[in-house]
């Protein structure tokens, strides 16, 4: 008798778990839970793209910090140098060089033109296709971002030496290019 009532218990708490415990295992005790306070992500630190997207995010929300009072975003800020360094570019060119889509690329450069920083110039042979070429504010706006993207990169970069932020900037300009 006491192993049918044994049995019987067995079979009970097999029909009706604990509903507090969850997760694999019953590995979260929810009668008793709380938030961790802090997140382990030792595992995921040992992904290369890990750190890099979270660089990326830190490098992104820094450059917009520095430049908080412009409309300038850093798609913006790299066409921009782009064209003032390549005067006549087109549309398409930026597109290639900035690997993203032609419609992306119309976008960035409508968006300079808007806001002054850029004339496009249609081509005589071709008047849907316009050269582009910095204004005379967007010469000037662009001096103005490049020091203040010199700033926020020796912000980021302030915990290297010199030798290590080459050494850094080498091997990301060889995973570029590979």
């Amino acid at each position: 008798m006491s192993n049918n009532n044994a049995l019987r218990q067995s079979r009970a708490n097999m029909a009706a778990p604990d509903t507090n415990l969850v997760g694999h295992g019953g590995v979260i005790d929810l009668a008793a839970y709380t938030a961790p306070l802090v997140l382990r992500t030792e595992k995921m630190e040992a992904y290369f793209g890990y750190l890099v997207r979270r660089l990326d995010n830190k490098i992104y929300a820094s450059f917009l910090d520095s430049l908080a009072h412009e409309d300038i975003t850093p798609a913006r800020f790299t066409a921009l140098s782009i064209i003032g360094a390549n005067p006549g570019v087109r549309q398409v060119d930026i597109a290639r060089v900035l690997d993203i889509a032609r419609p992306a690329a119309l976008k960035l450069v409508n968006q300079l033109v808007a806001l002054g920083l850029v004339e496009a110039h249609p081509i005589p042979s071709d008047k849907r296709i316009g050269a582009l070429a910095l204004s005379e504010k967007g010469l000037a706006k662009l001096a103005e971002y490049e020091c203040a993207v010199r700033d926020h990169e020796a912000r980021i970069c302030q915990g290297l030496s010199v030798r290590e932020r080459q050494t850094l900037t080498t091997l990301l300009g060889k995973l570029l290019s590979s």
